[in-house]
């Protein structure tokens, strides 16, 4: 995510806070796609998915006078939405298994989730541990993660091909995957939110 777009962010939230719907509706348009397919990603459930777009943005409409403009929009968003998918799995997941890794896996002693996600601690930990790949990796992950591109056209552009690509993000995902250890859920969260 550019420097320019956070730029953008905090003029939307500050507008947002004067009751601007446009802003509002900006927003909207650009985070609740992430939202969505991180959540369907999850929950495998269209309805479920919807609702917990509408439910996440209805939310920073009620506590739109709350947000606090001088930090990351997306760090807001991104504990409101977390927290939502989280409590959607602990009561949907029909597989008893599943439900019961991730109720251990949250309720553990070994992950305390504190109702603030710190945005700014993991961007910058996603990017040092980015900085520690192979260069052709990185600027495989960067190109997907940071400027957007499809597999195809990451391929494309540097003459590769599109399994190439894939297995580049893969071993990134690994890689970090190792590195983050218990953190690595909240961290592809955060990856499928705002990479």
């Amino acid at each position: 995510m550019s420097v320019l777009h956070n730029d953008d962010d905090k003029k939307l939230v500050d507008q947002l806070k004067s009751n601007n719907e446009k802003a509002f509706d900006t927003l909207f348009y650009r985070y609740s796609e992430k939202i969505y397919r991180f959540s369907f990603s999850l929950l495998k459930n269209e309805e479920d998915s919807k609702e917990i777009v509408q439910e996440v943005f209805c939310r920073i409409w009620e506590k739109r006078n709350k947000i606090d403009s001088s930090k990351e929009f997306k760090s807001f968003l991104f504990t409101i939405s977390y927290n939502l998918i989280v409590d959607q799995l602990r009561l949907r997941l029909k597989n008893n298994e599943y439900r019961e890794f991730l109720v251990k896996y949250f309720d553990s002693n070994n992950f305390n989730l504190s109702n603030e996600i710190d945005y700014d601690r993991l961007n910058k930990q996603i990017s040092s541990i980015i900085e520690e790949l192979p260069p052709k990796r990185r600027r495989v992950y960067k190109l997907s993660r940071e400027n957007g591109l499809t597999y195809k056209e990451i391929a494309k552009k540097l003459g590769i091909s599109v399994k190439t690509v894939e297995t580049h993000i893969n071993l990134s995902l690994k890689h970090l995957k190792t590195r983050l250890g218990k953190e690595f859920f909240p961290v592809l969260f955060f990856l499928f939110l705002f990479a």
